[in-house]
């Protein structure tokens, strides 16, 4: 008979501790990916790195997954609207989980057409902190977006991308 309650025991334990994980999830844990300050500064500097190689004196700021500033900075010599500019970019790309240029591309592609209005594809800024201007992306972690990389003051929308894929570039290894 002890034999069966030993039995009887085990295979509650083991079904406890299979179950365990999920009861943990709905208790209100959540694990996810975040950036860290160091990755935030090696982004960012890849990012300045690329546009002083240019001769762009811009502006670049990383958010985080909430859309908190991790970093923000404008080069010397950028002009006096630029700082404001990256972060919008970088949030609109948050936001919108892709790159702002898309964003503007789709909000342009609607006012167009007579089909009605998808999510993400306004004809102008509907959320609070975005803006219509191509330069940000978002930081993907695996399938998770764990933030967004944005520059203003290059010659143009695909340039500013450029200078911010620079940045990204840096900690690619460091995504996956």
């Amino acid at each position: 008979m002890a034999k069966n309650h030993f039995t009887g025991f085990l295979a509650v334990t083991a079904l406890l501790a299979a179950v365990a994980p999920a009861a943990r999830a709905e208790q209100g844990l959540i694990v996810h990916k975040a950036l860290s300050l160091d990755m935030a500064m090696a982004m960012a500097q890849g990012s300045l790195e690329k546009c002083r190689s240019l001769n762009y004196k811009c502006a670049v700021t990383v958010l985080g997954a909430t859309g908190r500033t991790i970093i923000a900075f404008e080069d010397d010599g950028a002009n006096l609207h630029r700082f404001d500019v990256s972060h919008k970019k970088a949030y609109t790309a948050l936001v919108y989980r892709r790159p702002s240029k898309e964003v503007v591309e789709g909000w342009s592609k609607k006012t167009a057409e007579p089909t009605p209005l998808l999510e993400g594809t306004m004809p102008n800024p509907p959320i609070e902190g975005t803006n219509d201007m191509g330069g940000g992306i978002p930081i993907p972690a695996g399938n998770e977006v764990i933030g967004a990389i944005a520059v203003s003051g290059a010659p143009g929308w695909d340039m500013d991308e450029a200078c911010a894929k620079a940045g990204l570039a840096k900690v690619a290894d460091k995504l996956k």
